[in-house]
């Protein structure tokens, strides 16, 4: 067993937390006994998460039409995509079925995401009283993507029965300019602690194979533990032709395992969810994320790609040994 890696896997399981320092120590161990990180990773999660597994799955509010030019993606008015430039906004009656298709699955969570910087007030107070129908008619666990609110947009989300707000991050501070020049990191940060101070569980992730360095990762992971995201969305890059990242190389299936082992050490007690990508990226892997450490799962599809279907994901629990949380 690698020394470095046992060591700091004991430090973890005994409720200590890895500094950016012993992180950067652990990846660079991970790369030479990528094995043995696994191993660690797998008894970090089984000691806090046991073999209970969330499961999501998400629906559009709006699609397409955004202002904003993040690099990755195909609903950027800036880009010439396959995604149509006028923006659709789904009918409550599309979201409820959505919901209801989750519900009849097996899926006890369902997010809500919107395309776009923001939403109106008017699009607000629709999906307040969305969220109410949703959960009376399901009962299931709203979590909500709008963009950029305030404090008070927030703590009516809250009120509404909004478990959750998803706003991720991306990347590093340092490298989030290479990817989003619309917007700032500070604003996301900004719209995080808001969520926090209104009483929602944040759902904050990020992007990899970006062309981000180790570093940013692990910065990206330690900002995640600073804010206080109960649960952290790793998405790893599905190229969309006629973005600037279109033609940027897809990661490494182990590579990936790699990444989510390290999070788990940085992170053990936060839900790590394998969401965009997994299928694209990982292929036959799929079922190895959860010995890396995960503990959570985007099912169906995603916003612009295909994902797996729900009765797949529920199999591959069951033939491992693992369950629905």
């Amino acid at each position: 067993m690698n020394e470095v890696i046992q060591r700091f896997a004991e430090l973890v399981l005994d409720g200590g937390l890895l500094s950016r320092g012993q992180a950067i120590a652990l990846a660079e161990a991970g790369r030479a006994d990528f094995e043995d990180l696994l191993y660690g990773s797998n008894r970090i999660r089984q000691r806090f998460f046991g073999d209970r597994i969330r499961i999501c799955s998400i629906v559009p509010g709006r699609l397409g039409g955004c202002s904003q030019d993040c690099a990755f993606c195909a609903q950027s008015v800036r880009y010439d995509t396959a995604v149509d430039k006028t923006p659709k906004v789904f009918s409550d009656e599309e979201i409820l079925s959505a919901a209801a298709a989750a519900k009849a699955g097996g899926v006890p969570h369902l997010g809500i995401v919107y395309s776009g910087k923001a939403v109106s007030e008017e699009e607000l107070e629709r999906l307040i009283r969305l969220i109410g129908r949703i959960r009376e008619q399901t009962g299931l666990g709203v979590c909500v993507s709008l963009g950029i609110l305030s404090e008070g947009q927030m703590r009516r989300l809250a009120a509404a029965g909004a478990e959750r707000y998803n706003h991720n991050l991306e990347t590093s501070e340092r490298h989030f300019g290479q990817i989003v020049t619309t917007h700032a990191y500070a604003d996301r940060v900004r719209t995080i602690e808001a969520a926090l101070a209104a009483g929602l569980g944040v759902c904050a992730g990020g992007l990899f194979g970006v062309g981000e360095t180790e570093a940013d990762r692990i910065d990206m992971a330690l900002a995640f533990r600073r804010l206080g995201a109960d649960t952290v969305p790793m998405n790893f890059l599905h190229p969309i032709a006629g973005t600037p990242l279109g033609q940027m190389k897809t990661l490494e299936p182990r590579e990936i395992l790699r990444i989510i082992a390290l999070y788990r050490f940085l992170l053990p007690t936060v839900n790590l969810k394998v969401a965009g990508g997994r299928v694209l990226n990982l292929r036959d892997l799929q079922s190895w994320i959860f010995a890396a450490g995960c503990t959570s799962i985007l099912s169906g599809n995603y916003l612009t790609t295909a994902g797996r279907a729900v009765e797949e994901d529920m199999r591959m629990l069951r033939d491992l040994g693992l369950e629905p949380a």
